[in-house]
């Protein structure tokens, strides 16, 4: 049935950005840079828990993999509970978690102990991340939505960034548990933030709770002179329940299986650098010091190659920016099969994969709004970021695998071309699908 007043996106679309919607991007942003942080944490500890524990770096493949697993499950299961639940009370609580489970991995005294730990924020992560994803893209103009949760995603490599300078200090002064005790105390302070100022998705509102009280302040914030009886929310084409057989309904399934598909191959390489990079370089005769300096450079690569995807993908299509980015890092991965293995050398080489894998991270979730409605963004966003943690428990664990067998950290980094291929075969098919899709 046709709607008479005005829908929610084309209000958003016709007004400049409010200070309401410039404190949830901002808001937002803080609360995902944790993702980055967590996942940085682990990988800059390796050395030094080894050392203190008196076991092999392998030894921590699993703790590497596990918070991967619990962030696919978190994902899964966690995050779409945000389309029933209200995406910022789900984050908040997720957030809760997440600071749990780092303080309590700050607490550890066996691998085993560690792994469990792991799991455990590994959930909240999970859980948190599409929330923080989807409360963003509510409140964001349809024209400048792909630059906009471009730039808030990069504040994950902003954390990975933050991570990888002030370890070093932290595991100086506080020992390997410096990291984690860090990053418990972040999150808390994030959803304090969140709780005091930022509001419930407004589109989450109108769908679920249509007599909210908080809805013509809302309203009013975006658009002072509009009447809020007057707005509503266009309905999904079929009916939704916010779960998995949603998104594998006959419309949305083939999107779904090649998005999943991206995002999968994305994050297995992704996972594989970050979790094992400092080990590689120390195998390749590099100083610990110079292999930590050398991460946080690849994190750098990540925010430079989001911001810049973001530029060109609002002006050359999504799908094939993200493809010829995936080829480009095929050809730097192969590379480093030639290059010396000096810090300039191969520092270029990492900022540049940096930019291509990393900024693909961050830039790949852009695509979601114009796949799925907002009735099940977070279900999407969360089922998809749930097969990127797919690939990013598994990766962790070959990685391992592969050094146990003594592979030079040059092959391992050259044969993730074949998930880099993969990945832009995905956003090729992607892209011939784009013009049968009706955007979000």
């Amino acid at each position: 049935m046709q709607r008479t007043g005005i829908e929610i996106d084309d209000l958003i679309a016709s007004r400049p950005l409010s200070s309401l919607q410039l404190g949830v991007i901002v808001l937002c942003a803080l609360a995902v840079m944790f993702d980055g942080f967590d996942m940085q944490t682990m990988a800059l500890t390796v050395p030094a828990l080894s050392a203190t524990w008196g076991v092999p770096a392998v030894t921590f493949s699993t703790a590497l993999a596990i918070s991967s697993l619990g962030m696919g499950l978190g994902a899964a299961f966690i995050a779409p509970l945000g389309d029933r639940l209200g995406r910022r009370t789900v984050l908040c609580a997720t957030l809760l978690v997440l600071a749990a489970g780092s303080a309590a991995s700050a607490l550890s005294h066996s691998p085993t102990e560690l792994v469990v730990w792991r799991f455990i924020t590994g959930l909240g992560l999970g859980g948190s991340m599409p929330n923080a994803f989807a409360l963003t893209a509510d409140y964001l103009p349809r024209a400048r939505r792909t630059t906009l949760l471009t730039v808030m995603y990069c504040n994950t490599a902003t954390g990975a960034l933050i991570a990888g300078l002030s370890s070093p200090w932290l595991i100086g002064h506080f020992g390997w548990q410096g990291p984690f005790i860090a990053g418990s105390a972040l999150p808390l302070i994030a959803c304090v933030l969140l709780l005091i100022a930022a509001p419930e998705s407004l589109k989450f509102l109108l769908l679920r709770r249509p007599l909210h009280a908080s809805i013509p302040a809302l309203v009013k914030r975006i658009a002072p002179d509009v009447n809020a009886d007057e707005v509503y929310l266009q309905a999904p084409p079929t009916t939704v329940a916010g779960t998995i057989g949603d998104l594998l309904q006959p419309v949305y399934r083939r999107r779904t299986l090649w998005l999943w598909l991206g995002f999968m191959m994305n994050a297995f390489i992704l996972f594989l650098v970050v979790s094992w990079l400092p080990t590689l370089l120390v195998s390749a005769g590099w100083t610990q010091t110079r292999a930590l300096q050398a991460s946080a450079l690849n994190q750098v690569g990540g925010i430079l190659g989001g911001l810049s995807l973001a530029w060109l993908m609002t002006r050359l299509g999504s799908e094939r920016v993200l493809s010829a980015g995936f080829l480009l890092c095929m050809g730097v991965l192969l590379a480093f099969l030639v290059a010396p293995s000096g810090f300039w050398t191969w520092g270029a080489l990492l900022l540049l994969v940096g930019a291509c894998i990393g900024g693909a991270q961050f830039a790949i979730p852009t695509l979601l709004p114009a796949y799925y409605p907002p009735a099940i963004l977070s279900t999407g966003g969360g089922w998809a970021s749930a097969a990127a943690r797919a690939g990013a428990f598994v990766s962790p664990l070959i990685g391992g695998q592969l050094l146990a067998q003594g592979m030079q950290s040059t092959q391992v980094l050259a044969l993730l071309t074949l998930p880099a291929a993969i990945a832009a075969v995905s956003m090729l098919v992607l892209s011939r699908m784009r013009s049968s899709v009706a955007a979000g």
